[in-house]
């Protein structure tokens, strides 16, 4: 197994796909949205060398019968040239094929993705996990999300890379999650390392192609409001004007069905040197408190972490794995995608109706009636915790 690894043999094998990588001229597919998910989708990519005419092709079912233009991105701590395009006009619920490069230099691989429904499904599939970074760990996680119902996409709750400035951990970063990103849409809020000395978030702003503001957004998938945040900035008058009023029209919207919030720093926790964010609390807490969303996803703290529902700090149930809509706020910490793991203190606090220090991801499944989310760890792909909230 990849976690058996020693780090010397897997950093020798990391260079030497480093080696390959940059012989290939097309790497780093991955996919997002930054305008509609029904009507679009955004391709980012890298090449060994510029392309003359940097292109996509894409079509329905098995074709490739359209062409898309890409444009160059530039950022002064770029390591090769990266394109990005936005496909648009495309037809809601429906699998398309694609590849990207250059007609007089090569192609990627062909790869499919599918467009969001344009009426919510009776239930869809997404999966999530934060703290990722190049380890063994990291690159199993992908491969463990990948060999169950493929997720109509992935959340990614901030720490991506690790990379702290140095542009090729990104490369790495973003080929190990290649295999995964190429074919579902990576949607990510940033974390504290994606903010760089020097540079703060330049190079996660080029790399990804994410909507609005992009450090923070929200997107809409099958009647269900996701709301990004940048927890990183989280005093920002602006950003927290944004924030109140999405969770106040999403409260009030009638076609919303559930309402889910991921950003990197989480409020409550026991772990060891970090336990609760007071700051965050005093600022974050009367919102979440207010409006009630659903569900909040963190990561930040390297372990899994699942609360109660909760209104100012207090259970307002402590069932092991049922909840009502609206009972309070259930916040889940799953920060064991693949980085180095933190200790928990050795009581669990009253909040807490789940905890371990381990690797692990999230598949949540949505449909009308509940939300039931299924954190699985990444060694071996067991259960760890399963909850559900009805309405």
């Amino acid at each position: 197994m990849m976690q058996r690894l020693s780090w010397t043999a897997f950093f020798a094998l990391m260079t030497l796909a480093g080696c390959f990588a940059q012989q290939k001229l097309i790497s780093q597919v991955h996919l997002s949205w930054s305008e509609d998910p029904q009507t679009t989708m955004s391709i980012t990519w890298q090449s060994s060398k510029p392309l003359s005419s940097p292109v996509v092709q894409y079509g329905e079912g098995n074709t490739l019968s359209q062409t898309a233009m890409a444009r160059r991105i530039r950022y002064e701590q770029e390591t090769g040239p990266l394109y990005q395009v936005t496909l648009r006009n495309l037809k809601p619920d429906t699998l398309y094929s694609y590849r990207v490069g250059d007609a007089g230099k090569g192609w990627s691989e062909v790869r499919t993705f599918r467009t969001a429904p344009s009426k919510p499904p009776a239930r869809f599939v997404f999966t999530a996990f934060a703290d990722h970074g190049v380890t063994p760990a990291a690159e199993q996680n992908v491969h463990r999300v990948l060999s169950g119902e493929k997720p109509a996409f992935h959340i990614i709750m901030g720490d991506l890379s690790y990379a702290n400035g140095n542009q090729p951990i990104w490369d790495s970063w973003f080929e190990e999650i290649e295999p995964l990103a190429s074919q579902v849409p990576f949607m990510a809020c940033p974390g504290n390392h994606e903010d760089e000395r020097g540079i703060r978030f330049a190079t996660y702003l080029a790399r990804f192609a994410l909507p609005g503001k992009e450090l923070y957004y929200r997107f809409d998938y099958g009647g269900v409001r996701f709301i990004m945040f940048n927890s990183q900035d989280f005093r920002d008058a602006e950003q927290l004007r944004w924030f109140e009023q999405e969770l106040r029209e999403a409260h009030r919207d009638s076609e919303v069905r559930w309402v889910i919030v991921s950003m990197h720093h989480p409020l409550y926790s026991s772990t060891v040197r970090r336990l609760n964010d007071t700051a965050r609390i005093e600022v974050l807490q009367p919102l979440f408190d207010k409006y009630r969303p659903d569900l909040v996803l963190l990561g930040h703290h390297h372990n899994y972490e699942r609360t109660y529902p909760l209104l100012s700090m207090k259970p307002r149930s402590h069932h092991p794995n049922r909840y009502s809509r609206g009972q309070g706020v259930i916040y889940v910490t799953s920060g064991g995608g693949g980085k180095s793991l933190y200790d928990l203190t050795p009581e669990q606090p009253a909040f807490t109706a789940k905890r371990e220090r381990c690797y692990q991801y999230l598949r949540i499944t949505v449909s009308d009636r509940s939300l039931v989310v299924e954190c699985y760890r990444t060694e071996d792909n067991s259960l760890l915790d399963r909850f559900e909230i009805v309405r």
